[in-house]
């Protein structure tokens, strides 16, 4: 974590998330609801089961003011654009450095980039869809969905240099991680968005969301560092058969 200054690269991860993913969040679901960016308060809403002042905040939040007309402008696109490649290029050097890999080729590291942190957000709501479908009982199946995809990811995110078998650890210690994370984001999420909308209103729950962003990227930048770790451990006691992944320097 020292190495690879892991406070500050989860503190800009988690900026980089709330300008770039957020409004991202909006701007998807006002293309998919006639109802406009009011339809990202709803998942918000659902997604934290939030209820009664707490739901009216979040709303007030997202909403379109009454005479809002027109779409996104070309501007708001391209500072869209930029925002969700500076993001998918930070989580990508942070994957690197953890594996201490060189950064890869600019032309490939963006478009391997973007198509990690989608494949990422993808794999969030399937593997979110599934436990709200079918509970804790759903624990095995996002585990068995988890897994390949993970290291699908992590095999995008370094470019293809370390072999399946050394990301296989990382993938399973990321999927149980995610699982954890998840079941604390329902416990806590809601009651410190409440907590901040009653102390500050609307404002607040952005600063509950900026909040619950700063954990989520620390948890991100963790589980990098100790992925590669125990990778490095398995492969060292010959639990994994892989060649050994070339660490820069």
């Amino acid at each position: 974590m020292y190495e690879i200054d892991g406070r500050n690269r989860a503190i800009t991860l988690a900026g980089q998330a709330f300008i770039a993913l957020i409004p991202l969040l909006v701007v998807t679901s006002g293309w998919l609801s006639r109802d406009g960016n009011q339809q990202a308060a709803d998942l918000m809403i659902a997604y934290f089961e939030l209820t009664g002042s707490t739901a009216e905040a979040v709303n007030l939040l997202f909403a379109s003011p009454p005479d809002a007309t027109g779409g996104l402008t070309l501007l708001g696109l391209a500072i869209l654009l930029f925002s969700v490649g500076s993001f998918s290029r930070s989580l990508q050097r942070l994957y690197e450095l953890a594996w201490g890999l060189p950064p890869a080729r600019r032309v490939r590291a963006t478009v391997s980039g973007l198509g990690g942190v989608f494949l990422l957000l993808g794999m969030l709501v399937l593997v979110g869809w599934i436990g709200h479908l079918l509970g804790p009982a759903g624990v095995l199946v996002q585990v068995v969905v988890s897994v390949p995809l993970w290291v699908f990811i992590l095999r995008i995110e370094l470019g293809g240099r370390a072999a399946l078998d050394d990301l296989l650890p990382a993938a399973l210690l990321a999927t149980i991680v995610q699982l954890a994370a998840g079941w604390w984001t329902h416990l806590y999420v809601p009651h410190l968005i409440a907590i901040d909308a009653a102390r500050y209103g609307v404002i607040g729950v952005a600063f509950a969301i900026v909040a619950w962003l700063v954990i989520v990227a620390y948890v991100l930048v963790g589980t990098a560092v100790v992925g590669y770790q125990l990778s490095r451990w398995m492969r060292d006691h010959g639990l994994v058969l892989s060649r050994k992944v070339t660490r820069a320097g």
